[in-house]
């Protein structure tokens, strides 16, 4: 083999046909032995010239296939994770597990064991390590993860349920402040060649692929929650799914200059001077109903700043202060709402020094969507049937899509004519209207666009049972 050189195109290595290889052994044959007849049917030398050029064949194939081999994206998986192992990478991960913050409520010093149980009376979630109440009577929130790997939604107020039992005489109470984040499913080789691949260039990219490279190494991360924000001078970091302290410790020991990271900000767009006083926000909040907030920075209206409002939510953008602020003045710009229910702020320790990580949590953005569609044709689908084949297509789209991307109507409606295709001429529809609710509000898209951005913080979810179909 060493003597017939690699073929190749823009392609990369090619694999000779046979005629071409046969060809190579005769030139090589007569330059050993002038006169030689290898074409004489049925000769010894034509039937040792025939199976060479097979043999030749096979090596030549075995020899393409390891020099593909040397890349990520046509590795074999033998060596693909020989790759993984030398870019410090997991192996290819399985089903991931559904994660939520837990906030218990019980008294103060009180720890909470690892493996403590919770529920949301469908499914039970584990705390990964041990937790204290703190003086307040409240801990802080703890992610706690699914004990059956799956993909399901766990609304904010749900897991209330103690399952392992407290002792006597001790009043212990949880509650998810935010929704869960579905766990994603099993990782396809093509997306564990993507990572192993992404592993390899983060010198190439800089600050940002470093940190992603780092976070995708974290046990049960979704990776479509992961994002390195530029903010001016300063790096908003955003994941979910992987527990909080292993991502703040991949965040800093992949960060740099860890005093340029940030969380991001629940400004103030709006105060209305009334009975009582609305607060509308530039991003989601994600509060509920009850909760006590802050605002700080305010203008104008200066003398709420400080001031703790316990809090009833109008919108995803809006709450009311149940608070009169008619006397108050009128708003004349800026303003802060703590807490942010995205922000998270995880002491790190590096022996003897200690550190605060803070990075996003984003939140879910719970998505519904409605087709409305008609034909000029004689019809017999039912509304049930079309939603049969429509509705796993268009729950995939949106729930790959990353935290912060928007959400294009134009690709909806591409799936749509693509999956009903299988049962009806997509050329038969004569009209197709989509309408999508975002947190329960129906929502339009930009103006003279196609796309629904949503919030930069947060991220898309369907529910299995989100798609509705009907003819009209």
């Amino acid at each position: 083999m060493s003597d017939l050189p690699v073929e190749w195109n823009s392609s990369g290595p090619q694999v000779q046909t046979a005629a071409a290889l046969r060809e190579k052994i005769v030139s090589i044959a007569t330059q050993l032995a002038p006169g030689i007849t290898t074409e004489l049917p049925g000769s010894l030398i034509e039937d040792i010239a025939s199976t060479s050029a097979g043999a030749l064949l096979i090596c030549d194939q075995a020899r393409v296939d390891a020099i593909n081999s040397v890349s990520p994206l046509t590795a074999n998986l033998f060596v693909l994770n020989l790759l993984a192992q030398q870019y410090g990478v997991q192996g290819q991960k399985i089903a991931g597990f559904t994660a939520v913050d837990v906030t218990f409520t019980g008294p103060a010093a009180f720890i909470i064991p690892e493996g403590f149980q919770v529920s949301d009376g469908s499914n039970t979630f584990a705390l990964p390590y041990a937790i204290v109440i703190n003086a307040d009577g409240e801990s802080d929130p703890v992610t706690c993860i699914a004990t059956v790997s799956g993909a399901f939604a766990v609304p904010e107020g749900t897991v209330t349920r103690i399952v392992t039992g407290v002792p006597a005489g001790i009043t212990l109470s949880c509650t998810n402040k935010t929704p869960g984040i579905p766990g994603s499913g099993a990782e396809t080789v093509a997306q564990y060649r993507a990572r192993v691949w992404d592993a390899g260039i983060p010198t190439v990219q800089g600050y940002p692929g470093f940190i992603r490279t780092a976070l995708a190494n974290v046990a049960n991360i979704n990776l479509r929650l992961t994002a390195v924000i530029a903010d001016g001078d300063r790096w908003v970091i955003m994941c979910g799914g992987g527990n909080t302290y292993a991502m703040a410790a991949a965040i800093y020991q992949s960060a740099g200059d860890i005093s340029r990271l940030k969380g991001c900000a629940l400004e103030v767009t709006g105060i209305t001077s009334a009975s009582p006083g609305v607060v509308t926000t530039n991003i989601t909040h994600g509060f509920s109903d009850g909760q006590t907030v802050t605002l700080k920075g305010v203008e104008g209206m200066t003398g709420i700043n400080g001031t703790p409002f316990k809090i009833s939510v109008l919108s995803p953008h809006s709450f009311s202060l149940n608070s009169d602020t008619s006397g108050a003045g009128t708003w004349a710009g800026g303003g802060e709402v703590t807490p942010n229910l995205r922000n998270q702020r995880v002491t790190v320790t590096d022996w003897p020094d200690t550190y605060l990580i803070p990075f996003v949590i984003p939140l879910q953005q719970n998505v519904k969507i409605f087709f409305k569609w008609r034909t000029d044709g004689v019809n017999y689908l039912t509304a049930q049937s079309v939603n049969s084949v429509v509705s796993a297509p268009v729950i995939a789209y949106i729930n790959q899509l990353y935290a912060g991307k928007p959400l294009n109507l134009n690709t909806v409606k591409d799936i749509f004519l693509s999956a009903i295709s299988s049962i009806l001429n997509p050329d038969l529809i004569s009209a197709l209207d989509v309408t999508v609710t975002v947190n329960g509000v129906i929502t339009a898209p930009q103006a003279a666009m196609d796309i629904i951005t949503g919030d930069p913080y947060s991220y898309w979810y369907i529910a299995a049972n989100g798609v509705t179909v009907s003819e009209g």
